[in-house]
This record gives structure tokens, C-alpha cells and sequence, in this order.
């Protein structure tokens, strides 16, 4: 576990696909919206929000900023929201099949914190349901 658990109000957990953690495969550096993402940061733009990545069982916490926007805002009838992440020590290290929690704390502070795959934390998390 984390030395400081991160206490969310609001969270998701996504499980990365190759192209959302891997820059051999797409050098993007942002998460497909799914629909959880979208229950948490709504259909509106948010340009630079403050997050801090870490990885679970490490007390390391890295600053970074993300934009939550409408890669389709330009379309009249879809939609297809992404959130983008600047480069960052965590990003850096994951890996395909890893999660990662998405949410906000008491304060409205977002927090993003990488669960590697095959560790006892992502099989607890495999499944989980934002609530």
C-alpha cells in the first residue's frame, strides 16, 4: 500500500490499453473517456488542471497537468472526450493491463495513481465500479 492513502470522493479506475501507457505505440499521452471519466469531469473543456501521479506503495507524488476536452467538438453529433496528461515520471513506467485511479480528493484535488499489473492491489481493483 501506499505510505499515505489517497482518500477519493470521486474516482474512477481504468485498466490502460497500449496506446494510453506505451509510447512505442502512440506517443498521445492521454486516456480514452470512457464513461466514468465523464460522470467525474462532465462534457465541459478544462484546460490545465493540476494532478498529482504516483504509484501505489511509493510516497514519490509528481506534479503534472491534464485537459479534459472533446477530440470530436468540431462534429455535430458525436463526441469522443479524451484526457491528456504532459509526460511524467509515473506515465513513464506504465505499462498495458496496469490501472489507474482517477479521482478527486475531499480538497478537489486530482489525483492519478498507477497500480501495476500482477500486484495484489490491481487484482483488488480489477472490477471496481466508480461509487
Amino acid at each position: 500500500m501506499a505510505v499515505k492513502s489517497i482518500k477519493f470522493e470521486a474516482s474512477c479506475v481504468k485498466t490502460l490499453s497500449a496506446v494510453e501507457a506505451e509510447p512505442t505505440r502512440s506517443n498521445q499521452h492521454e486516456f480514452n473517456g470512457v464513461s466514468q471519466l465523464k460522470s467525474i469531469f462532465g462534457e465541459v473543456r478544462r484546460e490545465d488542471m493540476k494532478a498529482s501521479f504516483s504509484e501505489r506503495g511509493s510516497d514519490e507524488m509528481h506534479q503534472s497537468f491534464l485537459t479534459w476536452y472533446d477530440a470530436r467538438e468540431k462534429h455535430p453529433t458525436r463526441s469522443e472526450f479524451r484526457l491528456y496528461f504532459k509526460s511524467n515520471a509515473v506515465m513513464d513506467v506504465a505499462k498495458e493491463g496496469d490501472n489507474i485511479v482517477i479521482g478527486f480528493d475531499k480538497n478537489g484535488n486530482i489525483h492519478c495513481e498507477l497500480i501495476p499489473q500482477g500486484s495484489n492491489s490491481h487484482r483488488r481493483t480489477n472490477g471496481w465500479e466508480p461509487g
